[in-house]
């Protein structure tokens, strides 16, 4: 099947955006790099905004989105509900952050937030969940949506956080200061799992085809090994903090649009076993 583009960006993107406002959620609680807080929440915002429009683009009239959504039952609408209360929570989330409000509200604004976006990062794969197509029937499908998106929201917090901190106290130096240790564990650990989802669903697909094991490769190597060195590397190297953290998330996002076209090539409709059986 011919890769669709618009709806690998889509999961891709709103992927990131989620793990990303995940991380800035999680520094609520563990109070690491307070600072990076409202840019880091703003990237989010804005990655999942880009991400669910290039999500309409696949339609072929998207003015009539409005009746792709009528229908409650359906992905689109499940999808839609999904990033639109993740922006919802994230805009509140700002709003919250820019008026000073208290350290409760906002925690459970991005608490909910939070809730929303492992959903999303999740559910954009289970929407493909069809009987007619036996090599998506699986939760390893959604699963490994999930799991490969984590690497690159991880990876580009730690780069807002490098960033910031480096605009705050010098290039290296502020990072060094930070305990940041909880993420670059994140990192490693969700670098690992990302490859792993990727192994899990295309092997239990049944890949055969050389394109697919190639794109697999780039799903491991990218979206597994590159943010789990880079994981591995922080602790150490904190002064690099900006350029780990942006490699790991360019990678990583690389290996997630990959594992998502290994969906759309490896995929094999129920007509065409009914034809190799006759």
């Amino acid at each position: 099947m011919e890769i669709q583009w618009s709806l690998v960006l889509f999961t891709a993107l709103t992927g990131l955006a989620a793990w990303l406002f995940i991380c800035v959620a999680a520094d609520e609680f563990l109070g690491r790099a307070k600072k990076a807080a409202f840019p880091a929440a703003v990237a989010s915002l804005v990655v999942a905004i880009v991400g669910g429009l290039a999500s309409v683009t696949h339609l072929s009239h998207p003015d009539r989105i409005m009746g792709a959504l009528s229908h409650p039952t359906s992905g689109i609408f499940t999808e839609a509900v999904l990033i639109g209360c993740l922006i919802a929570c994230v805009a509140i989330y700002l709003v919250l952050l820019k008026r000073g409000a208290g350290a409760t509200a906002r925690k459970v604004v991005a608490v909910i937030g939070a809730v929303f976006g492992v959903l999303l990062s999740f559910m954009a794969g289970e929407s493909y969940l069809m009987s007619a197509r036996p090599n998506w029937n699986t939760q390893l499908l959604p699963l490994g949506y999930m799991l490969t998106a984590i690497p690159s929201g991880v990876g580009a917090y730690l780069a807002v956080v490098g960033f910031v901190s480096g605009k705050d106290e010098g290039e290296g130096e502020g990072a060094v200061a930070l305990d940041l240790k909880p993420y670059a564990t994140a990192l490693l650990v969700g670098g690992v799992l990302s490859a792993v989802g990727a192994l899990a669903y295309t092997l239990s697909a049944g890949a055969s085809d050389g394109a697919v094991f190639a794109l697999l490769a780039l799903a491991v190597v990218a979206g597994g090994v590159v943010p789990c060195a880079a994981g591995a590397l922080l602790p150490k190297k904190m002064q690099s903090l900006v350029a780990l953290g942006a490699a790991s998330c360019v990678c990583a996002l690389a290996g997630a649009i990959a594992y998502r076209c290994i969906m759309w090539l490896i995929t094999v409709p129920v007509a065409d076993l009914f034809m190799t059986v006759i």
